[in-house]
């Protein structure tokens, strides 16, 4: 049973198992885990975490409209992370499938900033009238994208629904299962959108898939110079973007 069927299940019949979500302090790290697997990761005071959350940021500084929606909120790293690097300067709405995860994520990162959806993420963008500049995809069941988000049909809603020099960025997991599908999605993006490959932190297997509506690689990069807050921790994910490959 995946994850997300153990939290139907449970809040279906009322009977959530607190117990399994657990917090492990390491130090200066934080860390939430439901049962063994990693939902969340803080570092004491830092943005950053030196792993694949990282790695959305500078998506959210690239369009003109400062408005972001997340799509999967899991403990609450990246909202916490563009709430604070950002302040008041982008508008962040999250949409998150679990309650109850909604309900952890408060507690684990209470410092984060964002209007938060309890909901289905596809079926939020296929139905949303708002318009933002960056989509940021970190949605999945166990290892896997849920399939709705692999299909054309919210390829399509989520070019509709970013600004024209928005960008969609999305939390590519290299499984077994990901690798092998991993050809088909980029094909399905590139019929909508300008398309680059960003490696995340060195020994994950994760990569970013950056999705443009109509900005080029040197244009992304000059937006992300300009409005991207430096500081030693983000050297390495600007230098990964700097290094990205177009698909």
């Amino acid at each position: 049973m995946s994850l997300l069927d153990i939290f139907k299940k449970k809040e279906a019949e009322g009977t959530e198992d607190e117990s399994a979500f657990s917090v492990e302090d390491r130090g200066y790290e934080r860390v939430l885990k439901y049962g063994s697997i990693t939902y969340s990761k803080l570092k004491g005071e830092s943005v950053y975490t030196g792993e694949y959350w990282d790695y959305f940021l500078p998506a959210a500084c690239i369009s003109r409209n400062r408005s972001a929606l997340l799509i999967g909120l899991g403990g609450g790293t990246v909202a916490f992370q563009l709430s604070a690097l950002f302040v008041d300067a982008l508008s962040l709405d999250v949409v998150e499938l679990s309650k109850r995860v909604i309900e952890m994520a408060r507690k684990f990162a209470p410092k984060m900033k964002a209007n938060i959806v309890a909901g289905e993420g596809a079926a939020y963008v296929a139905t949303t009238n708002k318009r933002y500049g960056a989509m940021l995809l970190d949605a999945y069941v166990s290892s896997k994208i849920p399939e709705q988000f692999l299909q054309r049909k919210f390829i399509e809603d989520a070019h509709r629904v970013l600004s024209e020099d928005g960008v969609l960025a999305v939390n590519y997991a290299m499984s077994m299962m990901g690798a092998l599908r991993y050809r088909d999605y980029v094909s399905k993006l590139k019929e909508r959108f300008i398309v680059f490959k960003v490696s995340a932190a060195m020994f994950e297997g994760n990569v970013i898939i950056l999705c443009s509506k109509r900005l080029g690689k040197d244009e992304l990069l000059d937006r992300i110079e300009a409005n991207m807050p430096k500081s030693r921790e983000s050297e390495p994910v600007l230098r990964n973007y700097y290094n990205m490959m177009p698909l």
